[in-house]
């Protein structure tokens, strides 16, 4: 695999491009270091990313553009369409993890315990929320936290509606979805085995941009729990993952109230850099960083022989 072409498309034109930029960056420089024939390639723009030309000199395209044109399977549909070979899930998985909404009513279908969740709509009545205390209402497409708030529902109209605004900086369509109280746990899975769970712990009040990508006080320490409640878990998390179609790599994440396992929403390209979960994750199951992009890559590699 060391003489194939590899291209790292990062950058991207979401409100995640700076995040996208370090995890290309990190990727880049692993395996530029480690021997391997490797461009880094940074589009500003969908015009520059969907130009045929641009991967025509290489073997494989390791896709860590985040959140949307990245992330929601348009860059996916272009390589399909042009026979170019990318890291991931296809552009119909992307499309349905990308969506919030679409991705916790496949699971919920296939009993896969997910927050009770309303779409918002005008004229929404917010007397709806009186069945719990607290919700959390976040963009539908979007990622890396932006746009996310916390509503009790004591707390009124304009608040609620300030809140909904905010949201909707970022997308028309709004998912408001109940608070569930508990450890905040990220599963990476990488060629349809789980790596080590990751217990988040934030210091504010759940893990947001700040506590992900600024924060030196954010603490990520190893979700232990006994063998057949882990074997438990991941099973979960491998049906989580399959029923919406993903594969090669991506990460989901889980609250744990103390008895169940809620699924929050799956991240298809998840962040890199070195200190990510993804990587954090393949750390404590003993694999190092490159050979993790080792393996992500010979995956992508292998369902196109």
């Amino acid at each position: 695999m060391i003489d194939k072409n590899i291209a790292v498309l990062c950058g991207g034109w979401s409100e995640e491009r700076l995040i996208s930029l370090k995890s290309g960056e990190s990727v880049y420089k692993c395996l530029k270091e480690n021997g391997y024939r490797v461009s880094k390639i940074d589009v500003k723009t969908a015009v520059e990313a969907f130009n045929k030309e641009l991967y025509s000199e290489f073997d494989l395209v390791f896709i860590l553009l985040h959140g949307r044109g990245g992330e929601d399977g348009e860059i996916q549909k272009f390589f399909e369409e042009n026979d170019i070979i990318f890291t991931g899930s296809s552009s119909q998985s992307s499309k349905i993890t990308m969506n919030k909404i679409k991705t916790k009513e496949i699971w919920k279908k296939n009993n896969i315990k997910t927050p009770e969740y309303f779409i918002y709509k005008e004229n929404f009545e917010i007397d709806n929320l009186s069945l719990f205390e607290k919700w959390v209402i976040k963009p539908n497409l979007e990622g890396s936290s932006n746009g996310i708030s916390f509503y009790n529902n004591f707390e009124g109209k304009d608040n609620f509606q300030k809140k909904i605004n905010l949201a909707k900086r970022y997308d028309d369509s709004v998912l408001i979805e109940r608070f569930i109280p508990g450890k905040e746990i990220t599963v990476p899975i990488i060629n349809k085995r789980c790596l080590r769970p990751i217990h988040i712990i934030p210091e504010g009040e759940f893990y947001d941009f700040e506590a992900k990508y600024v924060s030196s006080k954010t603490k990520y320490l190893e979700y232990l729990i006994g063998s057949e409640k882990l074997e438990t878990l991941n099973n979960l998390v491998i049906k989580a993952y399959e029923i919406v179609g993903a594969e090669n790599w991506g990460r989901i994440d889980i609250i744990y109230d103390g008895e169940d396992y809620f699924f929050i929403e799956l991240n298809s390209v998840p962040g890199m850099t070195e200190t990510s979960l993804v990587p954090k994750s393949s750390d404590l199951s003993g694999i190092s960083y490159l050979e993790l992009l080792e393996s992500i890559m010979f995956d992508a590699l292998a369902k196109e022989a």
